[in-house]
């Protein structure tokens, strides 16, 4: 992955205000970042990475001190060849939406195999979800072919919550060919605050392939 991280430190100029996501390869960006003294501005939805920022002696800023964001680094669980994007494991999809929308280019970093023809169907889609409203969404995505699982805490007892104190419900279809579809159902229902499937958010990906690295930008047009 280092061939990787030496392409994403050229697309960062000095004086920048630059966001990192979560996950290991944005985090080896961040130590590399960090090792160079770049002259930037930090920002970013992770706690675990704001705190990784604080601890290397990187200026941060907080959502509320941002209006814009000219470059944003993340990483992803399953990519297809649009650019669409499927954010799950981690259940800060909400937030991570919130700096895509703030950022100039967002671009996702990974291994190629990331990429598909079409996003991975062992890659659940999350919905951070109001906890009154869950027995209502599994009934609709019961209703649209798919199953549910509520999201457990594994370092104490009940259910995972975000940051905003919202219950994540884990939805799993047989395939996402028509994951526009049932994004759209979902994401419009009561009580659904975010899900994890991204579309025309992300303007570029940056994939290892070995020593080389290939980079696929998106025509984001509506």
């Amino acid at each position: 992955m280092e061939k990787l991280l030496e392409e994403a430190i050229k697309l960062i100029q000095p004086k920048m205000i630059v966001s990192f996501g979560g996950g290991n390869t944005v985090g080896r960006l961040l130590h590399e970042v960090a090792d160079q003294k770049l002259d930037i501005i930090a920002c970013t939805p992770s706690e675990v990475t704001k705190n990784t920022c604080l601890k290397l002696g990187l200026e941060i800023r907080e959502l509320s001190q941002l209006d814009k964001i000219d470059l944003a680094f993340d990483g992803c669980d399953s990519l297809n060849r649009n650019l669409d994007a499927l954010k799950s494991n981690g259940g800060i999809h909400t937030y991570e939406k919130i700096y895509a929308n703030l950022a100039k280019d967002y671009i996702i970093l990974g291994p190629k195999e990331r990429m598909q023809n079409q996003l991975n169907a062992d890659i659940f889609l999350s919905l951070e979800v109001i906890e009154p409203a869950i027995d209502q969404v599994t009934e609709l995505v019961k209703a649209l072919g798919g199953h549910t699982k509520i999201r457990q805490s594994q370092d104490m007892a009940g259910m995972v919550r975000t940051k905003l104190g919202n219950c994540l419900v884990d939805c799993m279809f047989d395939n996402w060919n028509k994951i526009d579809v049932i994004n759209h159902e979902l994401s419009e229902f009561n009580g659904v605050v975010g899900t994890s499937y991204f579309h025309n958010l992300i303007t570029k990906a940056l994939l290892a392939d070995g020593e080389k690295v290939i980079s696929v930008s998106a025509n984001i047009n509506d």
